[in-house]
């Protein structure tokens, strides 16, 4: 009969390590992927971790179910050779090249299939270390259309749009179809000419 007992003790011992450990695994590997848009989605919470997590599972199971298409080389490179241009741009009108090259991102994220409704949180899920520089990119744009911006403010934003536009560009639906096979995905800041400031 004590032989039971013991068996039952370890059992419900087991029960309650895995208990402790598989949340402390999950939000692991959440934090590990979304990096600092984890803290920012508990924050939004309030603070209340499941609440955040259970969020941002939800992105992950959203992005797993989107069809995205990778764009052409030649496509990629037109992307590229735009956003050169609104590079050289912005010595003359900084404004303008910040809201054609959000534009621009917008146009090929709907090219590769990301969804218009909630999009920088699908972004988020494989694009993570680039969304919280893009989403104060689109607040300096917004600021910009009705009051004077610095120079150097639209000059971190429109680097932002870029790096972001991109990755997006080169990867496509790549980077989500090889994390789904089980490798993490990294995102990459990209060198390439900065803006010139007046």
């Amino acid at each position: 009969m004590s032989i039971w007992i013991v068996l039952a003790v370890a059992v419900l011992a087991a029960a309650a390590a895995l208990a402790v450990l598989l949340p402390q695994r999950n939000t692991r590997r959440l934090q590990q992927r979304f990096g600092p848009e984890y803290d920012r989605t508990v924050r939004a919470h309030g603070g209340r971790t499941r609440e955040a997590e259970h969020e941002l599972a939800g992105r992950l199971r959203q992005a797993r179910q989107l069809a995205l298409t990778r764009l052409p080389q030649r496509r990629a490179e037109e992307v590229g050779s735009r956003l050169t241009a609104l590079q050289e741009l912005f010595v003359d009108e900084p404004a303008r090249s910040l809201e054609e090259a959000v534009t621009l991102l917008d146009g090929t994220l709907d090219e590769i299939g990301f969804p218009a409704g909630d999009r920088l949180a699908v972004l988020s899920v494989d694009h993570a270390a680039l969304v919280p520089d893009y989403r104060s990119a689109r607040q300096v744009l917004e600021r910009s259309r009705s009051e004077r911006v610095g120079t150097e403010e639209l000059r971190t934003a429109l680097l932002a749009v870029r790096d972001l536009c991109l990755e997006v560009a080169r990867s496509g639906g790549e980077q989500r179809r090889t994390a789904r096979a089980g490798s993490s995905a990294g995102a990459v800041h990209h060198a390439g000419p900065r803006p010139a400031t007046r």
